[in-house]
């Protein structure tokens, strides 16, 4: 089949061109065209006489055709293919719009005075409740010592009020006998009183008959009108008695409400003594968190205020990863979902977290002039929502994760 077969053209009796001659192919015999079509053509080749050809050209237009068809199915198939997956829900988003975060503690003194010592260094790896800066304690061991001496002073004067108090009940004690005896002094009164009466009554008439005399009835007489006298003068000391003992009640009163304002007093001085004690510990300032301690201003010898920055601690124990995803992104974004982080800084490693939570609102919103759409021409901007993303444990590479660094932060969406 791949000789070359030679076409020639000689012509007729009626000067038509003959049909072609030599060889015939091995593909058959070959054909003339009898009705004075003037060509010859080998079988089944479609091609004009003069030009050359090879027995197999038709079975390779063939394979061509089919390999055309199959191509272009192909292209259908990817296009259609590419067409879906452009079309199709995302299975998830990524955003190289993350960092690393941490909560860090800004360290302030509560208390002023002159730094005496900084008792840490910078980058040193501190526990909650170690010492960090001490503050001069003099000024607060004097307060200290001037508040436990008012506390003093405020007890004796509760010890003072309570005996009082007792020196009360004593005097309402004998107030209390006082008209006691005074009842007793008018009930002996009144029994002489009335014994004077008898006798003067009996005097009177012995008087009339002679059998007394004159000068002893008037005794009589008045012996009876001192007895009456006596009565007077009783009763007049009862009311006295009674008065006295009104008066030294209503000293309990006062007496109650000076031991109520001493009491009061001592609080108070306890309170202060407090608040002393307070200031004296605080003149020791210690760390709050577990963490590292970085920017460190403080130096010995400064003069600090309550809430002046000391240092910051920073809790690289727990580091999170802050993403900011396009609003577009977050429709169907979630708490929980997983998320692979790669970490600019460690090109090797690729760590693993899930979504912790989303921020209540877009990071323009907490921004120091938020985004105001209501005034001037309005261009729409997408928007970036902010996600946390807390790093499962005990992975390695965490432990040389600083905060501030760079990520691409990739959420496997749970459809």
């Amino acid at each position: 089949m791949g000789e070359v077969a030679a076409l020639r053209v000689q012509p007729d009796a009626a000067g038509a061109p003959a049909g072609p001659a030599g060889p015939a192919g091995p593909a058959g015999e070959a054909a003339t065209a009898g009705s004075g079509a003037g060509l010859g053509v080998t079988a089944g080749s479609g091609v004009t006489a003069g030009s050359g050809v090879t027995p197999g050209a038709g079975v390779t237009a063939a394979r061509a055709r089919r390999r055309k068809v199959i191509a272009l199915a192909a292209a259908l198939v990817v296009a259609a293919g590419g067409t879906a997956w452009i079309l199709a829900p995302a299975s998830a988003e990524t955003t190289d719009d993350a960092y690393v975060g941490a909560d860090a503690t800004t360290v302030a003194p509560k208390v002023r005075g002159l730094v005496a010592e900084v008792l840490v260094r910078d980058n040193q790896t501190v526990r909650a409740g170690q010492p960090l800066v001490r503050i001069d304690p003099e000024e607060f061991n004097a307060r200290v010592a001037n508040a436990r001496a008012q506390l003093s002073d405020a007890e004796a004067g509760v010890a003072n009020a309570r005996a009082a108090l007792r020196s009360l009940d004593a005097e309402e004690g004998l107030a209390a006998a006082n008209v006691k005896a005074a009842e007793t002094e008018i009930r002996s009164a009144n029994a002489q009183s009335d014994r004077a009466a008898a006798d003067r009554q009996r005097y009177d008439a012995l008087v009339g008959t002679g059998a007394v005399s004159v000068r002893e009835a008037d005794a009589i007489r008045a012996a009876s009108v001192t007895m009456e006298q006596n009565v007077a003068k009783a009763l007049a000391m009862l009311n006295v008695s009674r008065e006295s003992q009104q008066v030294t009640l209503a000293k309990r009163a006062t007496l109650q409400a000076a031991l109520q304002k001493a009491q009061a007093v001592v609080e108070a001085a306890q309170a202060a003594l407090d608040l002393t004690l307070q200031d004296q510990r605080n003149s020791l300032v210690r760390a709050p968190v577990d963490g590292v301690v970085g920017n460190r201003q403080v130096q010995q010898g400064d003069y600090v205020q309550p809430g002046s920055r000391l240092l910051t601690l920073v809790p690289l124990q727990a580091l999170y990863v802050t993403a900011n995803f396009k609003e577009t992104q977050t429709a169907k974004m979630r708490p929980g979902e997983r998320a692979t982080v790669k970490i600019d800084a460690l090109p090797q490693h690729a760590l693993s977290g899930v979504v912790e939570s989303l921020a209540p609102g877009s990071g323009s919103q907490f921004s120091l002039l938020p985004f105001e759409p209501g005034t001037g021409n309005f261009t729409k901007i997408v928007q970036r929502v902010p996600v946390r993303i807390r790093f499962d444990e005990g992975q390695p590479g965490l432990e040389v994760l600083r905060p501030g660094l760079s990520v691409t932060a990739r959420v496997a969406l749970n459809r």
